[in-house]
């Protein structure tokens, strides 16, 4: 059964580690994973807070051992959105998450525990083994790593509007739609080109995405009604 888990994480290598000791007061949202490869490393970044400018910014990505490249979304610049390519020697655990195939839901930075600054996410896996796998691989890499909350979905109840978790088909064309650039904004592929991957037609592979979407949005972002 697909499960919801909050987690928080750190380690001295792991993404930004050295602009978010630098940047105490800034805090950064992953907007979206601008790879489609479970292996990449190239994120969309906003930094908000006391930043002091773009120069300052920009000294401090260029001298962070984590970073690879960065450069300012062009017409973003005043609101510090920023490509990111982290280094080979970054630990990160997104890719983790789309190795198991799940999904890292939103992404942001947090102070941890004793003053070091670190990741606080809401990961969508497919079950508690997926989540032991990515806790398990966490642990032998040296993260800093704590399950702050982690709730199953699927339940279905009339009076609750949440819904289950995708099916199997829809699932499948959410990865497909998402490894293609489907949600990529402008779009790397067509319906008409997804369905071909898929073998489909576009009127099921839409059908099959708008009611996995529906899906997702009931598990994730509609409150829950409170405990009787």
């Amino acid at each position: 059964m697909a499960i919801v888990t909050e987690v928080r994480f750190a380690h001295g290598d792991g993404a930004l580690a050295d602009t978010l000791a630098a940047l105490p007061d800034v805090d950064v949202t992953v907007i979206r994973e601008a790879s489609t490869d479970p292996g990449g490393s190239v994120y969309l970044l906003r930094f908000d807070g006391d930043i002091g400018g773009y120069e300052e910014l920009e000294e401090v990505l260029d001298a962070d051992h984590t970073v690879r490249a960065a450069e300012p979304m062009s017409g973003f610049e005043d609101q510090h959105l920023w490509g990111v390519e982290f280094s080979a020697e970054a630990k990160l655990l997104a890719p983790k998450v789309t190795n198991e195939e799940g999904f890292v839901l939103d992404a942001r930075s947090s102070d941890l525990d004793g003053g070091r600054r670190g990741w606080h996410e809401r990961w969508l896996v497919p079950d508690r083994e997926a989540l032991h796998e990515i806790w398990e691989g966490a642990r032998e890499e040296g993260f800093e790593f704590e399950i702050i909350e982690f709730r199953s979905q699927g339940r279905t109840d009339p009076e609750y509007p949440g819904g289950g978790a995708p099916t199997d088909e829809q699932r499948e064309a959410l990865l497909a739609a998402y490894e293609h650039g489907y949600f990529a904004e402008p779009r790397e592929t067509s319906l008409e080109e997804l369905a071909e991957v898929l073998g489909l037609s576009p009127t099921a592979v839409g059908g099959r995405l708008r009611r996995g979407m529906r899906s997702l949005v009931g598990m994730t972002l509609v409150v829950e009604r409170p405990e009787e």
